[in-house]
């Protein structure tokens, strides 16, 4: 089960470099910040706010160019992230075979956020 991202008190991180948002921060009661990435994923334990944010500026976007497996109807399927949203994000089939990373965009899947139907290459499903 997924754990979703918390609705009271979570804000929207820009990298400060470019203004690109890369993630989202929480703060917690006891007054520590909690980093999420684009996919509402938590990505530490609770820390002080810079390294919070300097934890989510190295990730920043790299998931665009990662591999990841899409779980559906039981079966594994490399596909790419094509798009993020607040609450939901956009994979493509991965087309084998091709030197450079491409995609089918004659179908897209659409998920809402938080899933677990999606899976970084070398995790177990």
């Amino acid at each position: 089960m997924v754990t979703p991202l918390p609705a009271q008190n979570t804000f929207d991180h820009l990298r400060s470099s470019d203004g690109e948002h890369v993630g989202y921060i929480n703060l917690t009661q006891d007054g520590r910040f909690v980093p999420f990435d684009l996919l509402h994923r938590q990505r530490a334990e609770p820390m002080d706010l810079d390294e919070a944010e300097n934890l989510l500026d190295e990730l920043g976007l790299r998931m665009f160019t990662e591999d990841w497996w899409l779980i559906r109807d039981g079966q594994q399927e490399k596909v790419l992230i094509c798009e993020i949203r607040r609450d939901s994000i956009s994979v493509a089939r991965a087309m084998p075979g091709t030197i450079a990373k491409s995609v089918d965009l004659t179908e897209t899947i659409d998920l809402p956020l938080p899933t677990d139907r999606l899976v970084q290459t070398g995790q177990s499903a």
